[in-house]
């Protein structure tokens, strides 16, 4: 990471923006919530976005997988900040 840092001093600078990049991540995640499990609902059989299609099943599978990481990342974001602050 240091050698990243050493290479790209401007990622740095991104940190500033957290709360932004996770609230625009949780934005986009529920825009494809709706366009992976609520509109498939509405497809006619046969037609690609219809909720059994292989495709929407990939899609499926790609957005929870999303949503995992996505907690992951603000659990290890922010719980380690409280447990960092805990410990002070």
């Amino acid at each position: 990471m240091a050698s990243f840092i050493e290479e790209a001093p401007w990622f740095v600078e991104l940190q500033r923006y957290k709360p932004v990049m996770f609230a625009g991540s949780a934005a986009m995640l529920a825009v494809n919530y709706w366009l992976v499990v609520v509109r498939p609902r509405h497809c006619v059989p046969g037609e690609l976005c219809h909720v059994d299609s292989p495709f929407m099943r990939f899609n499926r599978r790609l957005y929870w997988i999303s949503v995992v990481l996505f907690l992951l990342a603000v659990t290890v974001t922010y719980g380690g900040q409280a447990v960092v602050q805990w410990l002070e």
